[in-house]
């Protein structure tokens, strides 16, 4: 009876020994699956990134050819409006061209004299001209030219190195567009812009290394 119960104590352990071995297997293929799938979203993850780094570099190659792009725009517009200087689409202006109609009219010094920048006058914009081939030949470092408002006289100045840089005052809420005058000092011949801007203060209309070409008639 004794030695009955001993083998079944025996058949008992032995059975719980295998049933622990098989759950520790299971437990075993379990931590293994787990561990793929972490090391799989490990690899989708450092797949996506690289796939985000190379799209990001791809975009930094578009943005640089677009940059490279601009400049060579930007360059072939100052050449045409170099070669042209006008600026289309803009009211009022039809700098495109010179126009001189002799009349054989002359005017003594006609001795402008500019509003002063004070008061209301506390806005300016600058012009830079350079005179048409037909008036350069007989130009001269005493020739003035002046920016008008209607009759008020808002700028003058006398060439530089062939170049009128005027500085124009203006109230800042203008309503009438500002012309200009040229006077040339060795036949005293007075000319008029064929052209009127608008008075926008800070504005840069030309610039001294591309000025804008002085379009007039005579008066």
């Amino acid at each position: 009876m004794g030695e009955y119960i001993m083998k079944n104590w025996f058949y008992i352990a032995l059975s719980f020994l295998l049933l622990a071995g098989t759950f520790q297997s299971c437990k075993k293929d379990k931590d293994d699956d787990g561990l793929e799938a972490l090391e799989e979203q490990l690899r989708q993850k450092d797949a996506l990134i690289k796939q985000l780094e190379e799209e990001k570099n791809s975009l930094n190659n578009t943005n640089k050819q677009l940059d490279e792009t601009n400049k060579k725009l930007d360059e072939l517009l100052k050449k045409l409006q170099g070669d042209n200087p006008s600026d289309p689409g803009e009211e009022g202006e039809q700098d495109t061209s010179s126009v001189i109609v002799p009349t054989g009219n002359t005017y003594e010094n006609p001795g402008w004299k500019s509003v002063a920048i004070s008061g209301d006058y506390a806005y300016t914009m600058t012009a830079v001209f350079e005179l048409p081939a037909e008036l350069k030949a007989k130009a001269s470092s005493d020739d003035l030219m002046a920016a008008f408002v209607g009759d008020e006289c808002r700028g003058v100045v006398k060439a530089i190195d062939g170049v009128f840089l005027l500085t124009v005052i203006g109230t800042g809420n203008e309503s009438t567009n500002v012309t200009f005058r040229y006077w040339n000092a060795s036949d005293h011949s007075l000319y008029e812009s064929l052209f009127s801007i608008p008075f926008t203060s800070d504005r840069v209309y030309g610039v001294v290394d591309n000025p804008k070409r002085f379009s007039c008639k005579q008066l």
